[in-house]
């Protein structure tokens, strides 16, 4: 593994952990602010909307400048964005000014993750099992920072400097900045010759576009795409809103996990389940060449389903019994660990797509961000009506409901990628060594 890479993974460590901190700070801010109103989920789903809403849509546009001007640049305005929304956050509690803060936020997430998952499948091009190494390592990086570390951060910032601790996380946004700049090399060769020469010759608009609908239009792109939009909408719906629930914004005394929760509590609890989801990423990463990628994401919805009747039951049954409620956070450890394996196998099936258009590898793995953004924005929209109806049970609902569209989807994949051969212009050795097994 080259140094470059390793950069690259510490940096979209630090930057992701700042963005989790910012996330999980700004709803303890409009917690505090919307207390005992009930507006809370709804100005979540408001401020997260425009987050993801900003990342789909400039993951296209910074998809295509990272593989025409260099992945590198466009790589370093991932901190930039996020450090001047962090800053403009710590200044105010307007709506409408936090609203602004997010898009900018969505911007610095839609300007690293293009740039950086480009860099990685150029970089693990010749390798499968160090682009399984690797794609592991990015979901871990990203997770850890998302889900452990930075919220277990936040929480500790909150309860000890509250609003000023916003500007405490510019330092993390900074330390991203060095890492980019000064770790991670410039754009692969595989591209560069050819931006230096022809590019004045793919400089309309109207090209660069009917480039990325041919992208974005693949085949197995669009057999997948419903699959991986549920399952990250699922997830938008319990990042955005349980933290929330958790802590009492709505209260409940019917349903066990809504009586109020410290917000330290939830930062750490959150932190032991990405601790899980890591490991589990770890080991799949570790088997990932062995399993079709259909087989792991297959594997990671029917986790993603118990464990919902899991905390179903745990919402309604955690004051009966000590050793139940032991038994059935067993349960939730043991789903978690097998839905890891889903986002690795995810990340490597569109790798596996990009080999087909290695002039446009950066645009073709921004797709990932497309469906992420998407998939947040109907579970931030799903998760606020759910919450508001019925708390943490209307998010089990929505979940189920959310699944059964994405393994509905997923079976029409797995039987096309069995069944039917790739009759596409673009086929890749790497889909099809994924297609046998």
């Amino acid at each position: 593994m080259t140094r470059s890479i390793v950069s690259m993974l510490l940096g979209t460590f630090v930057l992701r952990i700042s963005t989790a901190i910012t996330g999980v700070m700004l709803v303890f801010l409009i917690d505090q602010m919307t207390r005992n109103r009930g507006t809370g989920p709804g100005a979540i789903s408001l401020l997260t909307g425009g987050f993801y809403t900003t990342e789909l849509t400039g993951a296209i546009v910074f998809g295509v400048l990272a593989d025409r001007y260099g992945r590198k640049v466009i790589m370093l305005l991932g901190p930039l964005f996020g450090g001047v929304a962090v800053f403009m956050t710590g200044l105010t509690t307007h709506l409408p000014v936090l609203f602004v803060t997010r898009l900018l936020e969505g911007s610095s997430t839609a300007a690293s993750i293009p740039s950086t998952l480009g860099f990685i499948a150029a970089e693990t091009a010749h390798d499968e099992g160090l682009r399984g190494r690797v794609v592991s390592l990015f979901e871990l990086v990203s997770l850890g920072g998302m889900l452990a570390a930075g919220p277990a951060l936040a929480g500790v910032l909150w309860d000890h400097f509250g609003r000023p601790a916003f500007f405490l996380n510019c330092g993390f946004y900074a330390v991203a900045l060095g890492l980019y700049a000064y770790g991670v090399h410039e754009v692969p060769q595989d591209r560069r010759a050819e931006i230096q020469a022809p590019v004045v010759a793919r400089t309309k608009t109207v090209s660069e576009f009917s480039r990325y609908m041919r992208i974005a239009t693949n085949r197995k792109v669009l057999l997948f795409a419903p699959t991986w939009l549920a399952i990250n909408a699922v997830l938008g719906l319990w990042a955005l809103q349980a933290p929330l629930l958790l802590k009492g914004n709505i209260y409940d005394p019917s349903q066990f996990l809504m009586r109020g929760i410290s917000a330290q509590t939830i930062g750490f609890g959150t932190a032991g389940l990405a601790l899980v989801f890591g490991s589990g990423i770890l080991f799949w990463g570790m088997v990932y060449a062995r399993f079709r990628r259909t087989t792991l994401i297959m594997m990671g919805v029917g986790a993603f389903g118990a464990m919902a009747l899991d905390v179903l039951a745990i919402n309604h049954l955690g004051d009966s019994s000590t050793p139940l409620l032991l038994g059935l956070g067993l349960v939730a450890v043991v789903a978690l660990f097998v839905m890891s394996g889903a986002t690795p196998a995810a990340l490597g099936l569109l790798a596996d797509v990009s080999e087909g258009f290695e002039e446009d590898r950066s645009a073709i793995m921004g797709l990932y961000s497309v469906f992420l953004g998407v998939g947040q924005v109907i579970g931030a929209i799903v998760g606020g009506i759910a919450a508001t109806w019925k708390g943490i049970d209307g998010l089990v609902v929505a979940t189920a409901l959310l699944l059964a569209v994405g393994l509905a989807a997923l079976v029409n994949l797995r039987s096309r990628e069995v069944v039917v051969p790739d009759s596409q212009p673009e086929p890749t050795s790497g889909a099809a060594q994924t297609a046998s097994r």
